[in-house]
């Protein structure tokens, strides 16, 4: 979710300032100002201006072979501003083709409470972006000029006007015990002499995010995280790199004053040492070099599948104008076949809570100021509607949903149902019984693939060779980041053995016609720790993956 990744860390009390209204009084005289006075000789002010500011305050611990390398607190405000010239059927946004010089990412704000210099950082960034944004709409029109294409719909569009408010009670954790069991978890990996590097990490952030627009809409609201990573690298014999992960993350608590249950020292390093012991085998093993047959998507393994086919791509929806743009291959297909039939998906950031979980996903408005509203993405295996945000995607009439968040179209709680799913011993039957069909020797089951945030603690060279996520490779296709646990099932006994050295090239979407079977289970996933995944596992009959390069890194010339 963190646009705005996370090095801080911890030491003693962390205390987030509590959100308050100060900073919207600020920004609201300011955009005020801006939208009264902002004018260059004889153009046009704004039309529309809004102002996001980002609050974060986060601590982290991080340690390795039982020291810590990092204990620090680092407070972070950055600010997106937004700001339109010209019209809402056009304005300057959505354009490329022109070389235009200036800011046009969120900038850094000074992290003391005085709002006479947040009002000094808002009025330099939208005099900044007022005069990038008058070469970008002066582009724009003489390349409209020059060609001749379809009606496109407006480039904005008014919506609700609403002051909201949503607020996340603080939980903040207990620092030295955090502290401690990183210590201790990373020395009792640093015994394990033939791992390359293990890293244990824990953070935790705060954000609260104040917003106003020139429409009267504004709001305050704050979320939180708490994470526990840890990361292990080793080099199987044949010079290939290994690793695994465990990730645990959390919105309310992880309990680190007691560090009772699934944050015990005990527990961890139970889970830890299950880790350790299959990257053990699988360095001393042969690697698998190619395999074509059925392949069962598992835990969370499936709802990273979702989120790559169906979730990422529409962050962006509608192309931006230019020489080489063309239609969203997502948007083109609404009313056709994506999934198989008995497969229906729904987005309901009003569910708060899994089990007893509080989800990462779940929110009442989302970035713009709208109320955030339950969408079925996919009705039995059809495209049946987008996230929706100000921009307009097809028709003139356009309604927000209330799904646009960190710069895009954004899941919150992602919910797949399979009108026939099946029970996990039946699915690896199906397994089976599809791997004999095609005349292999075992089918494969990826129940992991890799984390971003977990891949990022590793320093080591090795860490290199391993491609995180590969490309996409064609207009329709998306990638799955690089697998982690890897199981093959063996066709005849069912015997379930670990494998290693496999990896996925880019799907293309038509893959997902190979959907055999779907399981009755849901599996939570939330990535990046920013929305939540509820899938079932998914059965492929059918995919490719080949082996890593037969060129590896050398041995350790002394173990």
């Amino acid at each position: 979710m963190r646009a705005i990744l996370l090095l801080a860390v911890s030491a003693s009390a962390f205390t987030p300032n509590p959100p308050d209204t100060l900073q919207l009084q600020a920004m609201r005289s300011e955009l005020h100002r801006s939208m009264d006075s902002l004018k260059l000789r004889k153009n046009a002010g704004p039309y529309f201006l809004s102002y996001l500011l980002w609050d974060l305050q986060g601590w982290r611990v991080q340690a390795s072979m039982g020291s810590v390398e990092q204990a620090e607190a680092e407070p972070t405000r950055m600010l997106d501003v937004d700001l339109r010239l010209g019209s809402y059927d056009r304005d300057q946004s959505r354009f490329e083709g022109g070389v235009v010089f200036g800011p046009r990412l969120r900038a850094p704000v000074a992290e003391s409470g005085d709002t006479l210099l947040l009002r000094q950082a808002l009025w330099t960034m939208t005099d900044a972006r007022y005069k990038v944004a008058l070469e970008q709409l002066a582009q724009k029109k003489s390349f409209l000029s020059a060609h001749h294409g379809s009606v496109e719909p407006p480039d904005w569009s008014r919506q609700k006007v609403l002051q909201q408010r949503e607020i996340d009670p603080i939980r903040a954790p207990d620092s030295a015990a955090w502290t401690s069991l990183c210590k201790h978890l990373s020395a009792w990996l640093g015994s394990h002499a033939w791992l390359a590097e293990s890293r244990v990490a824990y953070q935790y952030y705060y954000v609260t995010f104040y917003y106003v627009d020139s429409e009267g809409a504004t709001y305050i609201q704050s979320l939180q995280e708490q994470t526990f990573l840890a990361s292990l690298l080793c080099q199987a014999k044949d010079g290939s790199p290994l690793w695994e992960y465990l990730r645990l993350a959390a919105r309310d608590s992880l309990s680190g004053g007691e560090l009772r249950g699934e944050t015990s020292f005990a527990s961890l390093r139970d889970s830890l040492e299950k880790l350790t012991h299959r990257l053990d085998r699988l360095r001393m093993g042969p690697s698998t070099d190619l395999y074509r047959g059925p392949v069962l998507f598992t835990a969370t393994a499936a709802g990273e599948v979702l989120n790559r086919a169906l979730l990422q791509p529409q962050s962006r929806l509608r192309e931006p104008l230019g020489e080489n743009s063309e239609p969203s291959f997502l948007l083109s297909l609404l009313g056709r076949k994506y999934l198989p039939a008995g497969i229906t998906v729904r987005d309901r950031p009003s569910r708060r809570r899994y089990g007893d979980k509080l989800l990462f996903g779940a929110y009442a408005f989302d970035h713009q100021g709208q109320p955030a509203e339950d969408v079925l993405l996919i009705d039995q295996g059809r495209i049946s509607d987008f996230y929706r945000g100000k921009l307009p995607l097809r028709e003139k009439d356009h309604r927000s949903n209330g799904h646009w968040r960190y710069g895009g179209g954004f899941p919150g709680v992602v919910e797949v149902e399979a009108g026939d799913g099946l029970p996990e011993k039946s699915l690896l039957d199906s397994l089976r019984r599809l791997s004999r069909e095609e005349g292999a020797p075992f089918g494969l089951r990826i129940s992991k693939l890799a984390d971003e945030d977990a891949w990022k603690l590793l320093r080591h060279p090795l860490a290199q060779n391993l491609a995180f996520v590969g490309a996409d490779m064609a207009r329709g296709a998306f990638a799955l980041p690089l697998p982690v646990t890897v199981d093959a099932v063996n066709t005849l006994t069912g015997e379930i053995t670990p494998v290693r050295g496999l990896s996925l090239d880019a799907l293309d979407s038509k893959s997902l016609r190979d959907i055999a079977a779907a399981g009755d289970t849901p599996y939570l996933l939330e990535p990046q720790a920013s929305f939540s995944i509820l899938c079932p596992s998914l059965l492929f009959s059918l995919l490719d993956l080949k082996g890593r390069s037969r060129i590896q890194p050398r041995l350790p010339l002394l173990p």
